[in-house]
């Protein structure tokens, strides 16, 4: 080559090393990447095996070239790329690259990379070539140009005097399953595009199975929704399993290295696709995606891999609809008809999970009795419908699946939809349960309910009743210990020796504290709930009112605590109240069982509420998935079913022993 000029890169050569390390997969993708953006229709790699393994690995196309006044420009300077101002090829073809650093990577793959080039320009084709060593980055040298004797533009990248440590590496026999992920929806799209290795054309009509796109949640940044999506490609001949964060085009930007176990020979590619990723990559924050909650997409890739997870059970389901039928030939399937809810559908869906890997991972399974089998299989629909702790005990001891199978079974299930709904139905069953059966404790036993040993205990064991968010902090104590669990729990450096008093002087002892931290940009906000328990036969009236504004006042005015940011709501509860309580009720401002608002130093709140208006609020948050899950429980029946789970608490309770109606 006769050198015309040596070209010099202002930039410091130790951050040039820096852009030019990368993996050899992603160096090549790179290379090829270039390629498309060039406009090339036909891109062609190479490899050249020597003695030791791959010596020389060449990248060709038809692009358009890059023509001789622009070479220098764009060789001597890192960023600025031609690309930032242009979102499409010239025919129409998004672009991968912006960043002008793509060059750079091909030094990742061998010690000297020259490109050699052909341009047209005023009708003519001209060559010229450019050399670059990894020793010497900062430096370029171009050659002459000279009139070509080739039909058509395009380029040709030769890497040569591979790494020794990399040779072995660059392999040819795999570099094809291992860059059809990389570039599979992008040739998906632009049909007219062929990207061969080593003469073999990827094929995505016959490498991809099935490809379905599915919308996700939004993620929110700085007060703004970015789109995210999830392109999920499963393979009909690889058994690679990758998922990879994307620009809003789909183009590859980091693998995320999370591996979804127990989804059988299935071999895809997830493509989780946003422009807020591509970001992040150029923030160099995307590698850090495990630490989700800190960028903001830890909720999007656990929707994803629930997606993920969801679609390869339907494919097992659907790969084992012959064995399913079976079964039921045989009569040793243990459900009839079709499921009537979307519990019952999520229960057979996942027996029929179960029994697929038992019958896959237990070759003597098979061989087993029709009366064996029957027992077994009415043992895992029981388990599954009612306790998931017996199921895996019936996989380990009675079964005897393996504990591979066993771990890799429970990851395919593990934040399914399909367990989610199964979870979800067995917490509203025990809701429904539990407030049926308080509802009758209330009103029908009131006479004989009593508050401390009995109420107050069922209550402590189950706060959602109160609101979701909150968990009991305080248990039956002093107002001092309220205050004490309130420094600790907002980490106060706040020293509460001297007993905390009502304005009255005396000691206050509370039935229960509610806490929780506000999710919002600071994590020291909290909002606590104080609870006082009232007898149901007791209407509450002045006495019970100035005692829980008692406390209210004896928080409100404590120094230690003005100006932090907290709020407090203090609860009296009890079936009625009296005229006295009805006035403050209904006093001017309030509304909506506020008796009292004081927000000068700190924001406190007393409520009155009756355990009617409560009752009705947690029943109406039920309704819904009340009548999904079209489940209906008698009253007797549900005070025999708190009875069993709450024996102590609720002694001296007499319920009918006659047969109630029990679920649907």
């Amino acid at each position: 080559m006769k050198i015309a000029k040596r070209c010099k890169v202002e930039l410091r050569k130790d951050h040039l090393s820096k852009v030019a390390a990368s993996s050899t997969k992603a160096a090549l993708a790179e290379l090829i990447w270039n390629s498309l953006d060039a406009d090339a229709t036909n891109v062609n790699v190479n490899f050249t095996s020597g003695p030791l393994g791959t010596d020389r690995v060449t990248v060709s196309d038809n692009g358009t070239g890059i023509s001789y006044k622009d070479a220098e420009s764009l060789f001597i300077s890192l960023g600025g790329s031609w690309k930032a101002s242009k979102n499409k090829t010239d025919s129409g073809r998004f672009l991968h690259g912006k960043e002008g650093e793509g060059r750079f990577k091909a030094f990742a793959l061998g010690r000297v990379v020259d490109w050699k080039v052909t341009y047209k320009e005023d009708g003519k084709l001209f060559d010229f070539t450019i050399e670059g060593k990894s020793d010497s980055l900062d430096e370029f040298v171009l050659s002459d140009v000279s009139e070509s004797q080739r039909t058509s533009t395009g380029i040709t990248v030769e890497v040569s005097e591979l790494e020794s440590k990399k040779s072995h590496v660059v392999d040819p026999d795999k570099a094809h399953g291992q860059l059809a992920p990389l570039f599979a929806l992008y040739l998906s799209n632009y049909k007219t595009v062929s990207l061969s290795i080593n003469g073999e054309r990827i094929d995505t009509d016959s490498l991809i199975r099935y490809r379905k796109t599915f919308p996700l949640t939004p993620i929110e940044v700085d007060g703004e929704q970015q789109p995210v999506e999830l392109d999920l490609v499963e393979w009909d001949s690889l058994s690679e399993r990758e998922i990879w964060f994307c620009d809003g085009n789909g183009f590859p930007l980091e693998p995320y290295m999370k591996q979804i176990r127990g989804i059988g020979d299935f071999g895809y590619a997830a493509y989780l696709k946003s422009d807020y990723f591509r970001d992040l990559h150029n923030q160099n924050l995307l590698p850090l995606a495990d630490l989700g909650q800190t960028i903001g997409i830890g909720p999007a890739c656990k929707e994803a891999i629930k997606t993920i997870k969801d679609f390869f059970i339907a494919r097992q389901l659907e790969e084992a609809k012959d064995q399913l039928e079976e079964w039921k030939e045989e009569d040793i399937y243990p459900y009839q008809g079709e499921p009537v809810t979307s519990v019952e559908e999520a229960e057979r869906k996942v027996f029929d999970i179960v029994a697929i890997n038992v019958n896959q991972n237990l070759p003597d399974f098979s061989k087993v009795d029709k009366k064996s089998k029957q027992l077994q299989f009415r043992m895992l629909k029981h388990a599954i419908e009612k306790s998931p702790e017996d199921l895996q005990k019936i996989l380990t001891e009675v079964l005897n699946l393996p504990k591979a199978s066993r771990e890799q079974l429970a990851e395919l299930l593990e934040d399914t939809s399909l367990s989610s709904i199964i979870s979800a139905s067995r917490i509203v069953a025990d809701r429904i349960n539990f407030i049926t059966a308080l509802e009758q404790l209330l009103y029908n036993h009131k006479d004989h309910l009593k508050e401390r040993s009995q109420l107050h205990r069922l209550l402590a064991a189950n706060t959602w009743i109160f609101g979701e968010p909150f968990t009991l902090s305080v248990d039956d104590k002093s107002l001092t210990e309220v205050l004490k669990k309130h420094a600790e729990l907002s980490r106060l450096d706040v020293v509460i020796n001297d007993p905390v008093l009502r304005v009255d002087g005396r000691k206050g002892i509370v039935d229960l504290m509610l806490s929780r931290q506000i999710p919002r940009n600071h994590g020291n906000e909290r909002e606590h709930l104080v609870v006082e328990l009232k007898r149901p036969n007791v209407k509450i009236g002045k006495k019970e009112i100035d005692q829980i504004e008692g406390y209210a006042f004896a928080v409100a005015k404590d120094e230690r605590f003005r100006g932090v940011d907290t709020k407090w709501h203090f609860l009296i509860i009890s079936n009625d109240y009296d005229d006295y309580a009805d006035i403050k009720l209904n006093a001017e401002g309030n509304k909506g069982g506020v008796l009292f608002r004081y927000t000068k130093n700190m924001d406190v709140t007393v409520w009155l509420k009756t355990w009617s208006l409560l009752l009705t609020e947690n029943n109406h948050r039920l309704h819904f998935i009340r009548d999904r899950l079209n489940y209906n429980i008698g009253s007797e029946q549900a005070l025999r079913n708190l009875k069993k789970t709450h024996a102590k608490f609720i002694e001296g309770i007499k319920v009918k022993e006659d047969e109630a109606e029990t679920v649907d």
